[in-house]
């Protein structure tokens, strides 16, 4: 009987010996877990992770790890309540990340986030690394929280994310233009604390060319005011649906709308607020669905230079007077207002 001839082979560690910078770009490339867990791989990997300067914690069950920064406070469907939050995993985590530029934080936090969990720390520590993205939801079951007053005044941020059960409370203290690089800004289902705070935020940003808003019908704001001169695409979402034609149909709710420099404007409101929409002289795009026909009417009034046209008509709309508003000639006066332009 021949014996087994056991060869030895000693297998070349590759990667390990890449450059610092190529082994951050290989982590980029897994989630967050994963890319902490490298450090029981040998000494090399100790503190590779802690150089990333992109952090995604995003508590969700979903195998694909997609994302949705919209939604209401009932859209839970990724939360597993029997499994434990994320949120001791990001807070340990956090305080041991080195990289002196944290470039992008995005944080996802559901239902099985604790109470007393301090997120405001989270956010903090990343202004204080020059964050220039910010995405930051949480559904926890707590009240809206406040996150800290360096936020909003944080020179490097161009894009910030703002989800669900936060609070929106713009210091009042701040200089004139405290967000001086915000391009970006999306605002779902938060909560404001009032008109002039959310006055205060938008224009305390002056580049900002981007607003992205979804309301909820817990929204606390009577009067909905977009005065940003430098802004050129507005999508604006509101899901305060009434049930039937019995509910009050005048709110006393107004969205107010003042840009100049609108270029794409895309709606969707079933509310029944009133709209304010001043002169927008230069919008060439609108993607309009709402349930009111004059609110058609005063968005092609407000503009003189709208190239495409995207209408969406509810049936009770169509059908509420057929010898005076029936689809076709509806078309035929929108279609003649703007030739004659």
């Amino acid at each position: 009987m021949l014996e087994a001839k056991i060869e030895e082979i000693n297998c070349e560690d590759r990667i390990s010996a890449l450059p610092e910078e190529l082994l951050v770009t290989i982590l980029l490339l897994v989630l967050i877990k994963d890319a902490v867990a490298t450090v029981i791989l040998s000494k090399r990997w100790r503190n590779i992770w802690m150089m990333l300067p992109r952090l995604d914690y995003n508590e969700t069950n979903d195998v694909n790890h997609a994302r949705d920064w919209g939604g209401d406070d009932n859209d839970d469907g990724d939360d597993d309540l029997g499994s434990k939050s994320i949120w001791w995993f990001l807070d340990k985590s956090l305080k041991l990340h080195k990289e002196p530029v944290l470039e992008i934080l995005l944080i996802s936090l559901g239902r099985r986030c604790p109470s007393d969990a301090n997120v405001g720390n989270w956010v903090e520590k990343a202004v204080d690394c020059g964050v220039v993205v910010v995405k930051f939801k949480l559904r926890w079951s707590a009240g809206p929280t406040t996150l800290p007053k360096s936020l909003y005044t944080c020179e490097t941020l161009k894009e910030l994310t703002l989800s669900n059960k936060v609070l929106v409370d713009f210091p009042s203290s701040s200089s004139p233009s405290c967000l001086p690089s915000l391009e970006i800004l999306q605002l779902s289902c938060v909560v404001y604390k009032d008109e002039e705070s959310f006055a205060r935020f938008l224009s305390s940003c002056p580049v900002l060319g981007t607003l992205i808003v979804e309301r909820k019908k817990s929204d606390n704001l009577t009067n909905f005011i977009v005065k940003v001169p430098t802004l050129w695409m507005l999508w604006y979402y509101n899901t305060t649906w009434l049930v039937n034609d019995t509910d009050v149909v005048d709110s006393g709710s107004c969205l107010v709308i003042d840009t100049l420099a609108l270029i794409k404007f895309d709606v969707t409101d079933y509310s029944r607020h009133s709209w304010s929409i001043g002169n927008m002289p230069c919008l060439e795009e609108a993607y309009i669905s709402v349930d009111c026909l004059s609110l058609f009417d005063k968005i092609i009034t407000a503009s003189s230079a709208i190239l495409s046209l995207v209408l969406t008509f509810e049936d009770e709309m169509i059908q509420v007077d057929q010898t005076a508003w029936n689809h076709s000639y509806f078309y035929l006066k929108i279609l003649r207002n703007l030739k004659n332009r």
